[in-house]
């Protein structure tokens, strides 16, 4: 496998799962928690450094999971109910503070398990092979991540303080943006009902079983 690529992982872990009512980056999925299938996921593609940002429940997610033995960094944003735009921009500092040569940082959210190490070397070639500066995924109307940013939008990507996310940026740059296609790995959970249909559409078996 090509480790060579220099792509930064930023993993969106930060949410205080409200509405599922319960803390969804520790639910079950594939024997793991979800944080941790989506961690194992990204680090068995070609990328290289990893982050994930927590925010709400840290503490409770830092004492269920090893992220030392996973091989991904943990930072935490206190301000994480500013919202998703707050904690991207939170996590994209603390990789430039790092001093790393990257050539972009991928983008994606802890709760869409559905998405692969093939999707995700996908998203990276194409990047490297074509001449666009965000390599996004295609949902019904609009590009969303997982995403990949070309390391000269990252300031832009600091900027970032409200609940939409990179949602702006992919908007400004949308002349510019790739656009995949995903299928059904767009599938993101925020109820339990959510989880509970993905859960067992992907276990095949019951969710409580």
């Amino acid at each position: 496998m090509n480790k060579d690529k220099n792509i930064a992982v930023l993993i969106m872990a930060a949410g205080g799962s409200h509405r599922m009512k319960a803390i969804k980056q520790l639910l079950p999925w594939k024997g793991k928690t979800l944080l941790e299938h989506t961690i194992n996921m990204v680090k068995q593609s070609t990328v290289g450094f990893t982050v994930t940002v927590l925010g709400g429940n840290a503490s409770s997610i830092n004492d269920k999971i090893d992220f030392n033995a996973l091989g991904c960094d943990v930072v935490e944003n206190a301000a994480w109910a500013n919202g998703l735009g707050c904690s991207i921009s939170f996590g994209v500092r603390y990789i430039l503070n790092l001093n790393m040569q990257i050539d972009g940082i991928l983008i994606c959210l802890a709760d869409q398990p559905l998405f692969t190490v093939d999707y995700y070397n996908k998203l990276i070639d194409e990047f490297y092979h074509g001449h666009n500066p965000i390599v996004a995924s295609a949902y019904k109307n609009k590009a969303g991540v997982p995403a990949i940013f070309d390391r000269s939008l990252l300031k832009e990507l600091c900027k970032l303080e409200s609940d939409f996310g990179a949602k702006n940026v992919l908007a400004k740059y949308k002349k510019d943006v790739l656009t995949l296609e995903a299928g059904n790995m767009v599938t993101d959970i925020d109820t339990p009902e959510e989880y509970k249909s993905i859960y067992e559409q992907n276990h095949n078996k019951p969710l409580h079983d």
